[in-house]
């Protein structure tokens, strides 16, 4: 990756909520599993996936993360049933509907701020990214 660019995503991301950075994990997540089309690019949406709730499984084990407890087992749950459907479905050809649909409901439970209006952020502003 160029410098220019590497720079820029630094700056834009240190600019952005932690709320609008995991509005865009899951906006881009989605992106991928539904645009793919090959056994390549289904591994690659596939992995991404299982990185995303990794890394909300983890932040779910820490005890004081400021998250409801019972929010927290949820998560905790959804996160351990996606990777494990990410798994399967990297070794079978199960159907990504599912994380799909689980992943837009948690992008859509996201884009509600405290007043139940929507963020600024919507479906088409999400671009691919090589990650």
């Amino acid at each position: 990756m160029s410098y220019g660019i590497k720079r820029y995503n630094q700056n834009s991301a240190s600019q952005m909520t932690s709320r609008q950075i995991e509005v865009m994990a899951f906006g881009q997540t989605i992106l991928l599993l539904k645009n793919a089309k090959t056994q390549k690019e289904r591994l690659h949406a596939l992995t991404m996936n299982q990185k995303l709730w990794s890394s909300i499984l983890l932040e779910t084990g820490i005890e004081d993360n400021g998250i409801p407890e019972v929010m927290r087992k949820d998560l905790t749950n959804l996160a351990i049933w996606s990777t494990r459907y990410s798994i399967r479905a990297m070794l079978h050809d199960t159907p990504l509907k599912p994380l799909i649909d689980i992943n837009q409901d948690i992008l859509d439970g996201l884009r509600q701020n405290p007043d139940n209006k929507n963020t600024s952020l919507e479906a088409n502003d999400f671009k691919l990214s090589v990650a």
